[in-house]
């Protein structure tokens, strides 16, 4: 299998994946499309954005020495590695949520666009309606990386994404780790440093930050807009409440 070099080539390969896993199939842009349950508003993102597609490493109990784990709520039988080779680096997110939709697993994205790197996972849960399917509850993406990134939080985030780094109990637990790295990256945009030591999950809280910062962002803009003494003085109010409890999430994170 020909490999392009590139950094997106080179944070795959820093992973580390047992050579047993590797896969190493183009899936083609067609397999894709032709798929009914899309709108065309889908097809046409698929058009617009993404250049190719490779299945790159399947984990199950066949390639790796993990469990496997399933429940009510969730079913790891197998993870799929994909390399995702984009034509810009806008309606990446989308891009990548329509391919976590369309892939029947969880699934692990490296998306690369010329010497960039992003990352991106879905918590997938089995559907209570149809347990033959799975729902996305949530999408973890780590933004653009680079080689040349000062952030050093960014390089610590890339040091500790390795396979030896991952739990191995199950299938479930590897995921979920992959995901714990990447809250931690997240944590690292506010608190500057790169730390692997909390136990808890960041999710809510890192979810729960992001949207009291874009309500912040909306009443700032509500005031600079707004005439009325008396409203400015509540917006104002809010906009403190709201900065206290940002603060106080920052400390848990920190």
């Amino acid at each position: 299998m020909s490999i392009e070099s590139s950094f997106a080539e080179t944070v795959i390969q820093n992973f580390g994946f047992p050579n047993s896993t590797e896969l190493g199939v183009k899936v083609p842009k067609k397999t894709i499309t032709d798929n009914t349950s899309l709108s065309s508003s889908d097809k046409q993102l698929i058009k617009d954005v993404l250049k190719s597609l490779m299945w790159r490493f399947t984990m199950k109990p066949e390639t790796v020495n993990i469990p496997v784990f399933e429940d009510d709520v969730h079913q790891y039988k197998e993870i799929a590695v994909l390399h995702v080779k984009v034509k810009s680096n806008s309606k990446t997110k989308q891009l990548c949520k329509l391919l976590h939709q369309q892939i029947p697993y969880p699934t692990l994205l490296f998306v690369e666009w010329d010497q960039e790197a992003a990352i991106s996972l879905a918590d997938k849960r089995v559907n209570q309606v149809d347990s033959t399917k799975l729902t996305i509850e949530y999408q973890y993406d780590t933004g653009w990386l680079d080689e040349k990134s000062q952030q050093t939080f960014n390089s610590d985030f890339l040091a500790d994404l390795r396979f030896d780094h991952c739990s191995v109990l199950s299938l479930y637990d590897f995921y979920t780790s992959v995901i714990q790295k990447l809250n931690f990256l997240e944590a690292a945009k506010t608190t500057g440093i790169y730390s692997d030591k909390a136990d808890e999950d960041l999710t809510p809280l890192l979810a729960e930050l992001n949207r009291l910062e874009i309500q912040l962002i909306q009443i700032r803009n509500k005031l600079k807009k707004e005439t009325q003494m008396n409203t400015k003085m509540r917006l104002n109010v809010e906009a403190r409440k709201i900065k206290l409890v940002i603060e106080k999430i920052k400390q848990q994170i920190a």
